[in-house]
């Protein structure tokens, strides 16, 4: 084969690919019959009072009957096909007497069934110029009168055909583009659900809104149906929202603005929920319509308003955190005798701070565990027993008990009952009702340290500082009783007014 023959193949291949895809693109090979090109196909018979006619179209290896008259195959070989030549000549065939062309002599249409003689083709070509099959008819008998005219009704009805084929293909790509609308909307109301996201669209004309997600979830149950109009909606915004989201839609009206705001609705059993919404103004078939997104922020917006508590909290409790620390260092400065007694005084106190601190912390910075306290103290204090029903101690209290019992256990250590290796130390308390107020009694006994005659519980800011807790921070009382085997301290508070004690 030469290099003119072969590029002349190459560029038939590509052309027929071509075709074949255009073909393909309408959907009409094998589809079912349709009235509008089976009228064409009897038209075309009654006017050329001819008993075969035939809307068809090439495949790669068919001639493909559409609609057909007179004819019984749903189909013929294309290699046998009487007009297959015109799918590269694009003219018209006529052929007045097949037993008079050589060339069909042995076409099995021709010298067989339907043993045609007279045959006419006008070629279907697509916008693109090509030809995708024919409007045909045919008679068992040779025609040699067939006008012009006539050949040119045959055109028109062929370029018909072609014109039912473009509607045809624009109805089905529309119907697609329908179905693949619907399908993401379906997609689009899914991820919205699933981000608990709603959506809407108000027609401005109407008042009508269209919603979709996870309106329901946000909005109510009842959203889809009460709420389908706008006067419903706005209904359901908290009153002192209701100007500003009225402003908001009125403001997205104008050129380069959005729908952003945040506000409140009411839901029918009175719960309020904080609702964020964001959207543009567009125009829909000439309509004024706001389109957006809406998203239930309450969880979001409570968790700032816990969050602006608590810090405020956080600032309330270093305050006084501060404030403690700085009339621990300024009183132990004046009752310390050396360096080393103020930093051995400071640490110890500043220490007890810190585990009354680290417990608050351990659970809600709010309230903490009195059993957690003494146990922590124990931890320094090995020979410190302890007996009695947890309770929870306000951070005040923490603080107040904390140094406390760490003053006292100072002590012990230092002139008492812990300055022996048989010394022991007892805590104890209960909880009894007075008068309608809880009372805790706590009880702080010594044993077995050095027999001495009753003296004081030290002196100075140690001693200050355990009456001050007592009976100015927790509003109670204590009792200090020197026995002969040791001191026995009773102290008594009442709960404190947030609860704790």
């Amino acid at each position: 084969m030469s290099a003119v023959n072969r590029t002349t193949d190459k560029r038939h291949k590509s052309m027929e690919s071509e075709r074949l895809a255009i073909l393909e693109s309408y959907h009409i090979m094998d589809s079912g019959p349709e009235e509008a090109f089976d009228r064409i196909a009897r038209f075309a018979a009654d006017i050329f009072s001819a008993p075969m006619a035939s809307v068809a179209f090439f495949d790669e290896k068919r001639e493909w009957f559409k609609s057909k008259v007179g004819i019984t195959e749903s189909y013929a070989d294309r290699s046998v096909s009487l007009c297959r030549h015109l799918i590269e000549g694009k003219e018209f065939v006529l052929i007045e007497d097949a037993e008079r062309v050589p060339a069909l002599a042995d076409n099995p249409l021709v010298s067989g069934d339907p043993s045609i003689r007279f045959y006419a083709g006008a070629p279907l070509i697509a916008p693109g110029g090509m030809v995708l099959g024919a409007l045909w008819i045919a008679d068992t008998v040779a025609r040699f009168r067939t006008t012009q005219s006539q050949l040119q009704q045959l055109r028109n009805m062929a370029d018909i055909v072609m014109s039912e084929m473009e509607l045809r293909r624009e109805i089905a790509l529309r119907e697609q583009a329908q179905k693949n609308a619907a399908i993401d909307r379906s997609n689009l109301n899914l991820t919205l659900a699933l981000s608990n996201t709603a959506s809407f669209r108000l027609d401005y004309t109407t008042g009508l809104i269209e919603w979709g997600g996870a309106y329901m979830k946000i909005w109510g149950e009842d959203a889809s149906e009460s709420l389908a109009e706008l006067p419903a909606a706005l209904d359901r915004i908290h009153p002192e929202d209701l100007v500003s989201v009225r402003e908001a839609m009125n403001l997205a009206s104008s050129p380069g603005e959005k729908f952003e705001i945040r506000f409140r609705i009411i839901m029918p059993s009175g719960e309020i929920r904080w609702v964020e919404a964001y959207g543009d103004y567009i125009e829909v078939n000439g309509r004024p319509t706001l389109t957006g997104l809406n998203k239930d922020i309450t969880h979001s917006v409570d968790q700032q308003e816990q969050l602006k508590l608590h810090t405020r909290e956080l600032h309330h409790r270093l305050r006084n955190l501060f404030a403690t620390l700085q009339s621990i260092m300024a009183l132990t400065k004046k009752s310390a005798t050396s360096i080393d007694d103020y930093i051995e005084r400071i640490n110890s106190r500043l220490s007890a701070l810190n585990r009354a601190q680290q417990i608050l912390l351990d659970t809600n910075f709010v309230t903490g565990s009195f059993a957690a306290l003494v146990k922590d103290l124990s931890r320094t204090y090995p020979r410190v027993r302890w007996s009695g029903a947890d309770f929870p101690l306000s951070e005040n209290a923490m603080v107040s008990i904390s140094l406390v019992l760490n003053e006292l256990a100072t002590n012990a250590a230092k002139y008492g009952a812990l300055t022996t290796d048989k010394g022991l130390v007892k805590i104890d308390w209960t909880i009894e009702p007075d008068d309608g107020q809880d009372i805790i009694t706590l009880r702080w006994s010594e044993r077995g340290g050095p027999k001495t005659d009753a003296v004081p519980l030290g002196a100075g800011f140690g001693s200050s500082l355990v009456d001050h807790s007592i009976t100015r921070n927790l509003r109670g009382e204590i009792k200090r009783d020197w026995t002969a085997d040791g001191l026995i301290c009773t102290i008594a508070f009442p709960v404190s007014e947030d609860g704790g004690y």
